[in-house]
């Protein structure tokens, strides 16, 4: 059944600055997920800004975490921060948020007035792997349905999930932090009902649910984004992991990240970027952590994000 559009909206303006704020929900009687926040620019949109949050990360939790919702907007963009599913309380194993996503970005475009041609997706930790498997499924699939972004950025997200199966694994087997061993726990149940055992076990399902896999020719669906704008961002606090999590290289996303940027070079790829940003990631209260939103810089990001679509 096609989903209906702008089934209902709450507008109001950002405090601060004149452009708009919309949420809208795309589920009647449902305002858990499925929806998404609009910031609307004060002037004719100069493109579309996609971002999505990490594991259970509401547009609210991004707007925390990051100012580059705030100032892409003052910038001329439209910004959309989507929670398609609510990964808190289910398990997306058929794949939702990619179909939903699929189907929400030209209704945006079309509803807001957005140029065609100036669209960046990204996000930060598993809407960073969103994002990137996104566009790789755009420029793979021969579907004009598929918006196809012009650049896609990731914040310190994980892309090969047999690699982090076997962090879950690790972590879950030394028992130090009591985060990780909830964490892994939680995650590697999923894991289970999502690919239906461990990559030993499945490994095709593995390699085609992540968006870099080393183990495939040519890194797996990275493949795809051989000739489109990538920056990987990630902050290799190796000290922070070793201290507060007791991980070491092979247990970071800074693995998958390098090696995908490495990747799309081979590829002939000369706008993929891993971006460092030691010391950068803290938590909204301040707290030191390297696998935050933070890390990204806005205005930097901004000038990129210009100087690739031509804008002015």
């Amino acid at each position: 059944m096609r989903i209906l559009f702008l089934l209902f909206s709450l507008t109001f303006y950002l405090p601060g600055y004149s452009q708009r704020s919309e949420t809208v929900y795309r589920t009647k009687g449902d305002s858990i997920q499925n929806y998404y926040k609009v910031l609307i620019p004060d002037t004719v949109s100069k493109g579309l800004l996609v971002i999505i949050g990490g594991f259970c990360g509401t547009p609210i939790d991004v707007m925390q975490e990051t100012k580059l919702p705030e100032t892409a907007v003052k910038a001329g963009y439209t910004v959309v921060i989507p929670y398609l599913v609510d990964d808190c309380s289910t398990i997306d194993s058929k794949n939702l948020y990619q179909t939903r996503l699929e189907s929400v970005i030209p209704e945006v475009i079309k509803s807001y007035n957005i140029p065609k041609d100036k669209f960046i997706i990204g996000g930060q930790s598993l809407g960073g792997h969103r994002a990137m498997f996104y566009t790789e499924q755009a420029y793979k699939a021969n579907n004009e349905k598929i918006i196809k972004p012009n650049a896609v950025f990731g914040v310190d997200p994980p892309l090969n999930m047999k690699r982090l199966w076997d962090t879950f694994t690790y972590l879950l087997r030394i028992n130090f932090s009591e985060i990780s061993i909830e964490e892994s726990r939680e995650q590697l149940r999923r894991f289970r009902i999502m690919y239906g055992g461990s990559p030993s076990q499945f490994p095709k399902n593995y390699e085609v649910a992540s968006s870099y896999y080393p183990d495939a020719k040519d890194g797996g669906n990275a493949k795809y984004l051989k000739s489109v704008p990538v920056r990987l961002y990630c902050d290799p606090d190796i000290n922070w992991i070793i201290e507060n999590r007791r991980g070491s290289y092979a247990t970071m996303n800074a693995t998958d990240l390098s090696g995908c940027i490495s990747q799309l070079k081979l590829l002939g790829n000369k706008n993929a970027e891993f971006v460092t940003c030691l010391g950068k990631g803290f938590k909204p209260d301040g707290t030191r952590h390297p696998h935050y939103f933070s890390m990204l810089d806005p205005e930097e990001f901004i000038l990129w994000a210009n100087k690739l679509l031509e804008i002015k």
